[in-house]
């Protein structure tokens, strides 16, 4: 699934960047031909001056016709995948050409002054933003005042730092337009993905509401079946008040799921966070051991924080559940509570598994983003949710093949508690 969005992601780009291209290139053959056209032989005719046609000492039709033969070159670079280098390829070679024909012109032309600017010039600058790519503005940029210095310190000609104070004026201009494509870009990313996380909670609802009739009629009847058990042995009390409270929280999953996309109160009490932790452990200890897992437990002594114990318990299940998961031949999951400053707790829960990608990294906690062949990307969410109504935060850090380490911060009291 991953490497489909990569590729799709990489088609969209080559898209947009062909479309780019082929605006960028008519431009600059327009503006190459036309302004060539003007300057040395339309311009000379309506002015009567005897400078009719291209200048002597310079490349001459060449100079066009090398253009015209980069045609077939950018093509072949197109056809082997390096469509991104096509517009680099453009720019090099103009600046080379066109360095190479305005010395030998000043060559044979010693005591005239060179001419100064070129449409195709702003067409490289002014329409540079047109790739949103920063890297191929400042090298436009750079590569025109280059051009300018370098003929200034090689000519001595005063014209020469007048054009390089134009590209200056021109590449300012150009600097903000790509700054606002760009800043415009990024809000539409930006409202997209808010938007298919939206359409995402709303699945989630849909979802949660089809099945929640369902699953709390036989929910009822285990509770009520348990609670039975435990009158006529009560001797295993404790097993059974377990039972009962795994059923309540499997009922509240589903509230949860429910109202996912909307804030919901949370029921805070003053809690000792060492022995949610002990409970979790508990509940967890059964599949532990089947896994050939084990519990690493290391805590300071704690104040008291002000939470709601259930959902905090939740969170905790869900983050060592996959944190044993993740490692199917057995190991250590590690569980430290520890006083982060005065008013913040910091659980760090640390297992020696198969280590999490950067690229699932980044989408840690979207609806339905799982790495897990029998996941539905519920549970991370769920989490996040719950420990964002807490005022606190969830830290992954991660490398393949080394394990990951999750860190939960929450705070001692609640801001508005």
């Amino acid at each position: 699934m991953n490497k489909q969005k990569q590729s799709n992601k990489s088609f969209f780009l080559e898209g947009e960047e062909i479309k780019a291209l082929r605006l960028f290139l008519a431009l600059f053959y327009i503006c190459l031909i036309i302004y060539d056209v003007f300057y040395y032989y339309l311009l000379p005719y309506l002015s009567e001056r005897n400078s009719f046609g291209l200048p002597d000492g310079g490349l001459g039709f060449w100079y066009h016709l090398i253009f015209i033969l980069f045609l077939p070159i950018s093509f072949y670079i197109n056809k082997i995948g390096k469509i991104f280098a096509v517009k680099y390829f453009y720019l090099i070679g103009f600046l080379t050409v066109d360095i190479l024909n305005n010395i030998l012109i000043q060559l044979e032309n010693i005591s005239s002054n060179l001419g100064i600017g070129n449409a195709v010039e702003l067409v490289f600058i002014l329409f540079s933003p047109l790739f949103i790519n920063k890297r191929f503005f400042w090298y436009t940029s750079a590569g025109f005042i280059f051009k300018y210095a370098l003929l200034a310190s090689v000519f001595q000609q005063g014209s020469m730092v007048l054009a390089i104070f134009l590209y200056s004026i021109f590449s300012l201009i150009s600097f903000i337009i790509l700054n606002r494509y760009i800043s415009n870009m990024m809000t539409r990313i930006k409202m997209n993905d808010e938007l298919r996380h939206a359409e995402k909670l709303a699945a989630v609802g849909r979802f949660a509401t089809s099945i929640s009739h369902e699953v709390r009629n036989p929910l009822a009847s285990l509770k009520g079946f348990t609670q039975l058990q435990h009158e006529k042995h009560p001797e295993d009390g404790e097993y059974y008040m377990i039972m009962t409270n795994e059923i309540e929280r499997i009922s509240s999953l589903l509230d949860d799921l429910l109202v996912i996309g909307k804030p919901k109160g949370m029921n805070f009490e003053m809690q000792d966070i060492n022995e949610i932790i002990d409970y979790v452990l508990k509940v967890m200890d059964s599949d532990a051991m089947n896994q050939g897992v084990g519990f690493l437990r290391e805590s300071d002594d704690l104040p008291l924080i002000e939470c709601d114990a259930k959902h905090v318990k939740q969170v905790l299940i869900n983050l060592i559940k996959n944190g044993m998961e993740a490692m199917p031949f057995g190991g250590e999951v590690a569980i430290k509570a520890e006083l982060q400053n005065s008013e913040m707790i910091k659980l760090t829960i640390k297992d020696g598994g198969q280590g999490i990608s950067k690229e699932n990294l980044a989408h840690l906690g979207t609806p339905f983003h799982t790495t897990k062949s029998d996941g539905t990307g519920l549970g991370l969410m769920v989490s996040f949710k719950i420990i964002e109504e807490h005022h606190g935060s969830i830290q992954y850090e991660s490398e393949e093949g080394k394990g990951t380490i999750v860190s939960v911060s929450l705070p001692v009291k609640q801001p508005n508690y």
